[in-house]
């Protein structure tokens, strides 16, 4: 008989490497812009500067959770078998995400001031479509097979979330694409459970973020974040009830550019000053955690998640938003309905 080891020992390969790059990237979280212009170049800007960054590196990683979410394919855990398989599920994620909630006075003259935006409970809520295609059934081994291969497809859409003085609005229509692949360590059977692991480039649909003081406005404009997410995820179906449970990696990034506009009295004079942060970028790496249940309703499952995404890093920020960190820890949850035909 053909022995299996080289099967079990290719199997524990991928394992260990998705294991490897999950354990191995840094925590650190940084905010990164190009230089403040203010015109007039009469003042320094330095506050309305500190502001844009700070809200940006309080407000991205929320959303960044968001569109990470959790399982790739709600209520899945195993790879489908093979062409022509294919599951499909639809979702509503949503972060449990705090938002500023006060318009803080922007200055442009002196060094930067701390301020308090406050932060609002605002779930972030992000619907989605995804799509599991079967491209290799795998090898057997045993009662299952192995290293079996799907393709992963989704599109997601982003509503406008507004709060009495802030508002996240999105652009070009709101939605944006997603892809990826995974591959199966256990195909799932009567006997034994799904076991694979997947990675899932996402993407949020471009918005713009900002609030209103007075006659001042500061706004963070065209910012993108793009999520890069490593899952190991396991699951089992046992007649009309179905379990999955994973763990994983997002690695998430966000760039946009800050813009305000502030009216100040200098020398005496009235002025409008127009104060420019360009090329604002964040990055931050995550460990999130997810369990599914599901319920069978003819031929779709009713699926519903909960996670949990851990703080990265403390990064400091000289602005306060109501006692929240801005590289904090958020919970999320989706629900959703899953079809596999």
């Amino acid at each position: 008989m053909r022995s299996r080891r080289p099967r079990v020992a290719a199997v524990t390969a991928v394992v260990l490497t998705v294991v490897g790059a999950v354990q191995g990237a840094s925590l650190a979280a940084q905010t990164t812009s190009g230089p403040c212009t203010v015109t007039p170049s009469v003042a320094s800007g330095a506050d309305a500067c500190q502001k844009g960054r700070d809200l940006f590196g309080f407000v991205v990683p929320q959303i960044g959770i968001a569109v990470s979410s959790g399982n790739p394919v709600l209520g899945e855990g195993g790879t489908l078998g093979g062409w022509p398989k294919r599951a499909f599920s639809l979702r509503v994620s949503a972060v449990d995400g705090r938002l500023p909630d006060n318009a803080v006075p922007i200055r442009v003259t002196g060094q930067a001031a701390g301020s308090d935006f406050g932060a609002a409970r605002t779930p972030i809520p992000l619907p989605s479509a995804d799509a599991a295609i079967g491209l290799f059934p795998g090898i057997p081994l045993g009662l299952t097979n192995t290293l079996g291969v799907d393709v992963l497809l989704g599109a997601s859409y982003l509503p406008t979330v507004t709060r009495p003085d802030f508002e996240v609005a999105p652009k070009d229509g709101g939605v944006a694409f997603q892809y990826g692949v995974r591959v199966g360590v256990l195909q799932e059977s009567s006997f034994i459970p799904g076991l694979s692991v997947s990675y899932m480039r996402r993407k949020m649909p471009t918005v713009d973020l900002g609030y209103r003081a007075n006659n001042d406005t500061l706004t963070v404009s065209g910012t993108s974040v793009t999520s890069n997410a490593i899952r190991i995820v396991a699951s089992k179906r046992v007649a009309l009830f179905g379990i999955a449970a994973g763990v994983g990696r997002d690695a998430i990034e966000g760039s946009a550019s800050m813009r305000a506009a502030v009216n100040e009295t200098l020398l005496g004079v009235n002025q409008r000053f127009s104060v420019v942060l360009p090329d604002l970028r964040y990055s931050t790496t995550r460990n999130t955690a997810f369990v599914n249940g599901s319920l069978g309703l003819g031929i779709a499952r009713l699926v519903g998640e909960y996670g949990w995404s851990s703080q990265g890093t403390i990064r400091e920020t000289l602005n306060q938003f109501g006692g929240r960190k801005a590289d904090e820890g958020y919970r999320y949850g989706s629900l959703g309905l899953a079809f596999r035909f």
